[in-house]
């Protein structure tokens, strides 16, 4: 059991503090209860942009010049990541420096500068750059599977927005996005390492007390029902396919996500499990495929990714759903079972190797109400059995529900062969119990 105590600031922050004496490194974050999900269409892509602009300095330090000499001056690192429902920051110091660097960090957060924004927009530019061709047209299929599953809802718009929105994007939509959602009430921070909780919230305290008071902003809640999966099809000249799978799933809500979330592990934990020994070791189909989840409060997705050459495109879809459809009829074996569940301990044994990995385990979790040990994990999925990951296929995995992307050369000329096969399979579904 790990030594987790809470604090809460004067403002309404709570502080977690996390004490691991053997660590040799401290780590202090911080979880902002905002991304893509909380935006609107002319405004997608504002997270993101402002979790950049945010590292461009502050008032202590007004470049990004600056903030950087200081933070790497100290032995430490700082990062920061933007997702579709929270935005994290996050340092590594030495246990000394945790105190200085937490407080760049802090200034960051409390008082930005929002300098040189054209720079920063030729930046994010760049990276956008990646998700499109040379006309401009979207050939990421995670982001056409995303909008296949969500729809119009901002769950199915990318994380990092569009070239157009970014380009214009103010000063003025900056300083009011920061004020809304970096207030103390719609932030966790975690700090954990060596030092005594006394030393770790002293550490953080500092710079995070002059956050302002305001309440958990709410994201528009995702209510749409998911009937039939539907197909994307994106011609790019390439010389593989990159194909998508994805099902709708359970949010963290909903107590039957656990059962799915280890499914997963049995589908996709390792090359000796089903999918990666069937697609690639068995019949040479591809040189990596996977199989991830990714659970938001009310709503889940589960997304099957691969590149294979156009040939065998067809091939590695009906092999997908043949596990599919296996794992939905008999369920997984004992020994796979066990497996999945062995590994999953593994992975919170590991939690107590990493300072970053405990504050990403206890700080999303605090945020969104969800927070729980590990020992809890652990006895949740242990409590599973085969009859429950059977259950949780077909609920989820029913062919009906998929929605597939290709992003290929020629990837029209699959509709008839996806559209042959999930029919094919919809049809063979009917024998398997709910």
């Amino acid at each position: 059991m790990h030594d987790v105590r809470t604090h809460r600031l004067g403002n309404g922050l709570r502080v977690l503090t996390i004490h691991r004496p053997y660590l040799h490194r401290a780590v202090a974050a911080v979880y902002v209860h905002v991304g893509s999900r909380h935006e609107r269409p002319r405004h997608n892509g504002l997270s993101h942009f402002l979790e950049h602009m945010l590292f461009r300095g502050s008032a202590a330090l007004p470049s990004a010049a600056l903030v950087n000499d200081a933070v790497e001056s100290l032995g430490a690192s700082m990062n920061a990541a933007t997702h579709s429902d929270f935005t994290m920051f996050e340092l590594s110091a030495p246990p000394d420096a945790l105190a200085p660097a937490a407080a760049i960090l802090g200034g960051l957060l409390t008082a930005p500068v929002f300098a040189d924004r054209k720079v920063e927009v030729g930046i994010v530019r760049e990276e956008l750059l990646e998700d499109v061709d040379d006309r401009g047209r979207d050939i990421s299929p995670d982001n056409h599977a995303r909008r296949l599953v969500f729809g119009e809802h901002p769950l199915g718009a990318p994380i990092a927005g569009t070239a157009h929105n970014v380009t214009r994007f103010t000063d003025d939509d900056l300083r009011e996005h920061h004020a809304r959602h970096y207030a103390a009430g719609n932030m966790v921070a975690c700090a954990a390492g060596p030092l005594t909780h006394d030393e770790l919230l002293a550490a953080v305290k500092g710079s995070l007390h002059e956050i302002p008071e305001g309440p958990l902003r709410a994201a528009k809640p995702f209510t749409r029902r998911h009937r039939r999966g539907r197909r994307s099809l994106v011609p790019h000249s390439a010389s593989q396919t990159a194909l998508r799978i994805a099902y709708p799933c359970e949010g963290l809500d909903d107590p039957g996500g656990a059962a799915t979330e280890l499914l997963l592990r049995v589908i996709d934990d390792g090359m000796s499990t089903r999918l990666y020994r069937r697609v690639c070791e068995e019949r040479g189909l591809a040189y990596d495929v996977s199989a991830d989840i990714e659970r938001f409060a009310e709503v889940g997705v589960i997304d099957v990714a691969a590149s294979v050459a156009r040939a065998s495109v067809g091939a590695v879809v009906e092999e997908v759903l043949e596990i599919f459809r296996e794992l939905a009829g008999a369920g997984p074996t004992r020994a796979e079972l066990e497996k999945a569940q062995r590994r999953f301990g593994f992975d919170l044994d590991a939690l107590d190797d990493d300072a970053q990995h405990l504050c990403d385990f206890y700080g999303p979790a605090e945020l969104f109400g969800q927070r729980r040990s590990p020992d809890d994990r652990r006895e949740e999925l242990l409590s599973l059995s085969t009859e429950d990951l059977r259950a949780a296929a077909a609920r989820v995995l029913d062919p009906a529900r998929a929605n597939v992307v290709l992003v290929g050369p020629k990837a029209a000329k699959h509709e008839a062969e996806i559209k042959s096969l999930l029919k094919s399979f919809r049809a063979r579904w009917r024998d398997v119990e709910p």
